[in-house]
């Protein structure tokens, strides 16, 4: 049985490549499709079996949180919220509109999201699709180490990233690259202190 950041992470591949119009159109134009990916992903979250599936949810079911997560959903008893990004990259690649996006803030952007306080009635996942990356490359893997220590978490290529090829023309293609994991109460209790200070 795969842990829920792992699933998450299929479910986000699935979605992607089901939907090939929206996703090429948004990889040629470097355009975030983050609004998008939230709903099509809570009714694909819901088709496999999830419940309670809400959109934008407040963080407590008690009401006592004023933040909200991009998307919640309750498996096997547990709640989950999802916060979700979709940071954009400048490398030059055929079939793609060159255009100079800021890198380092789409980065810094997942990192405060996985400082975000929740409430302990649910765990936090963050994820995140890296788009569009030229077919193959690596370069992405560094990102996803200083994102990790920064939140002194342990994130691997392997435990938590799927790179998929998805096509953006007939003639051209790119890679995504899908990350997911788990917030930790630690992790929580770090940013609580830096906070504070």
């Amino acid at each position: 049985m795969s842990a829920m950041h792992d699933t998450v992470r299929d479910w986000i591949a699935d979605v992607l490549k089901s939907n090939p119009g929206p996703i090429s159109i948004a990889l040629r134009q470097r355009a975030k499709f983050e609004g998008w990916l939230k709903f099509e992903l809570a009714a694909y979250t819901e088709l496999k079996g999830a419940t309670s599936v809400e959109v934008e949810a407040p963080t407590s079911e008690s009401g006592q949180a004023r933040s909200r997560s991009d998307l919640s959903f309750r498996w096997n008893g547990v709640r989950y919220s999802i916060e979700l990004k979709t940071p954009n990259t400048n490398w030059r690649m055929p079939g793609v509109s060159e255009k100079t996006r800021p890198v380092t803030k789409n980065f810094s952007s997942i990192i405060e999201d996985a400082r975000k306080v929740f409430p302990n009635e649910c765990q936090l996942l963050v994820a995140f699709v890296i788009f569009p990356v030229p077919c193959g490359d690596h370069r992405w893997r560094e990102y996803l180490l200083r994102i990790g220590n920064e939140l002194q978490a342990r994130l691997s290529h392997e435990a938590h990233a799927t790179q998929i090829t998805l096509p953006i023309s007939q003639r051209h293609s790119a890679d995504v690259v899908i990350c997911c994991f788990p917030v930790s109460r630690r992790q929580d209790a770090a940013s609580l202190a830096q906070a504070a200070a």
